[in-house]
């Protein structure tokens, strides 16, 4: 965990940045139907469980997102002791469940989580401790007391911090009625009623905002991939979704096969048929787990995995929320086959120790080695690669510069843009439309009200977000470049013109620019405007020397009589790593005729590198 919480920063997921924001309302006291910045209510996209936890420790510590990242690896800490209590017990061995603890710790999965603000590792543990109050609510034989008690508040937060959750419980109240206890049924309604009584504040308040019970996560979701009807889905997502988990989720979960592994030539389609040994171990550990003791956990995690079907792509975020209980199975299935193996061999020394042996290296070959090799590797991403830097990003800084606060950011990190600067945010234009139909983006932007618009490699390194909008936006007549960065690919654009939310703002500088330099190590560059403008906005987004230092920059105007007056100065380059950008903005629209960069350098003659400069004004 701590070899892969360096390539994970706050904001790169969106949900995490949508937990915190649901923090911060609930410290302001706006309630379960207050609304984010980024436009979403308290308990819009999720339930408010896991922000509820996180509010006091924003509250302590309102500047810094470690505490928040300290209390997952806290509770990623706790789901070793839970798990080994949990397999003792179920009487396991001491050495089984010591194999499947490191394979648990070994996962690069549970490792990215143990240090991401987000809800799976709390999950987890209230996962085992409902799980040990079902077997202590069994065990005492009372219909209401402590365990039952204990049982009903555990599955109540499992869907309070997850949604997913919900089918975790309906797997535990499907089995209740069945588990040889007296007065079972009355077991399956004490839960179902309690877990349901609890949601009623969180469903009462979707109601009231017209947000789908559901949530609207949840339902758009849904509702735009399945398109057909339930027999559609039935048809053509189940059978999908039941092969991806068993051919993909589950092995990515437990033991991938993936960088720095060798995947060129024939490695791909090796690593496709080992990674069965997976599916087969954790399946077969399962049957075996059941058949001994008839308790909740296998239902549980079939009505889970069948809930998580009905979504068209399945992948690890899924499969890791009954995690303990897979290494578990995992474990026990791999037991299970040796013991097969031995009983068909019978007691022939001559045969089992040199058997032992062989089985000894192919479990290293297969499973340590890969863990061992990919223990630094975020398993979003591939080897070496980081998460995005939203934090204290030049392009987050420009937005946060700029205003008024209420106007519209059009991004595909809805709650991470509006955490880190301010602004309400939307994303139709991402979400809507593809490359194909890019006349469609900007109308969805103005049904949005968009002020502004980023675009850049914000969910995984080397992908754009949208490559229509970063192939029209550049060369189009409605949006201005302010500033472009290396960090994210991240690339910041003021929507202007008929059709925007700045209906009455032009860009000053389409005419000519000319460029001189001297002999003093200065390099100027210029433009002349047609006839005088109003300048409403000035905005510098990179300007250095190309070799040698770089002293200063200057933005100047020049006035009606003739004369140059410094706007912004900066002792150093602008750009990345140097200062951020320059940003002008007067109090009221100011007449110039002309507008330049000044960028001070050593070396004589030498033309500087200059971009991002946009000046606006009334059209």
């Amino acid at each position: 965990m701590a070899l892969v919480a360096p390539r994970y920063h706050v904001g790169s997921f969106d949900d995490d940045a949508s937990y915190i924001l649901s923090a911060k309302a609930l410290l302001a006291g706006h309630g379960l139907t207050g609304h984010l910045t980024s436009g979403e209510a308290v308990v819009g996209l999720y339930p408010p469980g896991y922000s509820a936890l996180l509010a006091p420790l924003v509250w302590i510590w309102p500047h810094t997102f470690l505490p928040l990242r300290l209390f997952s690896t806290a509770c990623f800490a706790l789901i070793f002791p839970l798990t080994w209590i949990l397999a003792r017990r179920k009487g396991l061995s001491p050495r089984l469940t010591m194999a499947a603890l490191v394979v648990l710790a070994l996962g690069p999965p549970f490792a990215t989580y143990g240090s991401m603000v987000m809800a799976e590792a709390p999950f987890l543990v209230v996962l085992v401790l409902l799980l040990l109050a079902v077997e202590r609510w069994q065990e005492s034989g009372r219909l209401l007391g402590r365990p039952a008690l204990a049982t009903v508040v555990a599955a109540a937060s499992l869907v309070w911090l997850k949604q997913a959750g919900i089918g975790l419980v309906i797997g535990l109240v499907l089995w209740l009625p069945f588990c040889s206890r007296p007065r079972a049924w009355w077991r399956a309604v004490v839960v179902a009623g309690g877990v349901t009584l609890t949601l009623v504040p969180v469903l009462v308040a979707r109601a009231s905002l017209g947000v789908p019970l559901a949530g609207s996560r949840y339902s758009e979701e849904l509702g735009s991939y399945y398109q057909g009807g339930l027999l559609n889905r039935f048809q053509n997502v189940l059978p999908h979704s039941a092969w991806h988990i068993l051919a993909t989720a589950l092995p990515a979960t437990l033991v991938p096969y993936l960088e720095p592994l060798p995947l060129d030539g024939g490695w791909p389609d090796l690593w496709k048929i080992v990674s069965w040994q997976v599916t087969i171990l954790v399946v077969v550990g399962a049957v075996s787990w059941f058949r001994r003791h008839r308790d909740a956990a296998v239902p549980m995690v079939v009505v889970y995995f069948g809930e998580c079907v009905m979504w068209p792509y399945v992948n690890e975020r899924r499969a890791i929320l009954a995690l303990p209980l897979l290494v578990l199975w995992y474990a026990i299935g791999g037991a299970r086959l040796w013991a097969g193996a031995r009983y068909l061999v019978g007691r022939r020394p001559v045969i089992l120790r040199p058997a032992a042996a062989t089985v000894a290296l192919v479990v290293a070959a297969v499973v340590l080695v890969p863990l061992v090799a990919q223990a630094p590797r975020d398993y979003l991403f591939g080897w070496g690669q980081h998460s995005s830097e939203i934090q204290g990003s030049r392009y987050a800084a420009i937005l946060s510069a700029l205003g008024p606060r209420s106007m519209v950011v059009e991004t595909d990190y809805r709650s991470s843009l509006a955490l880190f600067t301010g602004h309400p945010t939307n994303w139709d234009a991402f979400i809507y439309n593809s490359y194909p139909v890019c006349a469609f983006m900007l109308p969805e932007m103005t049904g949005d009200g968009a002020g502004y618009l980023v675009v850049g490699n914000l969910n995984k390194p080397g992908v754009i977000d949208n490559p229509c909008l970063a192939s029209t936006a550049p060369t189009s007549t409605w949006a201005v470049a302010l500033l472009h960065t290396n960090r994210d690919d991240g690339s910041v654009y003021e929507l202007i013109g008929p059709g925007t939310a700045h209906p009455d703002l032009a860009d000053l500088l389409a005419g000519t620019v000319s460029v001189q330099t001297d002999a003093a190590g200065s390099s100027t560059m210029t433009w002349e405007l047609p006839k005088p403008e109003q300048l409403s906005q000035l905005s510098l987004g990179e300007a250095a020397e190309t070799s040698g230092p770089t002293e200063a920059v200057d933005l100047e105007v020049q006035d009606r009589s003739g004369s140059w007056s410094s706007v912004a100065h900066v002792a150093s380059g602008v750009g990345d790593g140097a200062a951020p950008f320059l940003l002008v903005r007067p109090p009221r629209p100011r007449s110039v005729e002309a507008i330049r960069v000044v960028v001070t350098g050593g070396v004589p003659n030498q033309v500087a590198a200059v971009s991002d400069v946009a000046a606006l004004g009334p059209s």
